[in-house]
């Protein structure tokens, strides 16, 4: 089963147990993820959590200005989207995690995965699980 959102539309009547199991999909199938969340516009969790027996690296108050911070790059990306095309993916690789960010309607896909992951390859593979099309 598949998600289908189209571009810069809300996902319509927002169904919790739909993208916690999509979230627990990705963290089965992808042993070198670390975390996957589904953040509402305002950058709260609503959907995701941690692979079982993963420490988090931040607090919670962290986390949560992390995912404000995540929900407002994605969407200062969009104000180039005319000129220069919509982002399918973007990412990040840090000294100890490497976080990735996915556009999906108002909401935006998070995921930290190891340090050695190939990041292309990584994010194609969440995509085709997630259903997100580029």
């Amino acid at each position: 089963m598949s998600i289908q959102i189209e571009k810069q539309t809300s996902i319509q009547k927002f169904n919790h147990n739909f993208f916690e199991s999509k979230c627990t999909i990705l963290l089965q199938n992808m042993p070198e993820l670390r975390h996957v969340g589904l953040l509402d516009p305002m950058g709260n969790q609503v959907a995701g959590d941690f692979k079982h027996g993963i420490k988090p690296l931040m607090t919670l108050d962290e986390r949560k200005k992390m995912n404000i911070e995540a929900v407002l790059r994605v969407k200062i990306r969009q104000d180039f989207d005319e000129k220069l095309g919509s982002v399918t993916y973007a990412a990040a690789r840090r000294s100890t995690v490497v976080m990735m960010s996915f556009l999906m309607g108002d909401y935006v896909l998070i995921v930290s995965a190891n340090k050695d992951v190939e990041i292309d390859k990584t994010a194609r593979k969440i995509m085709n699980l997630w259903g997100i099309s580029n």
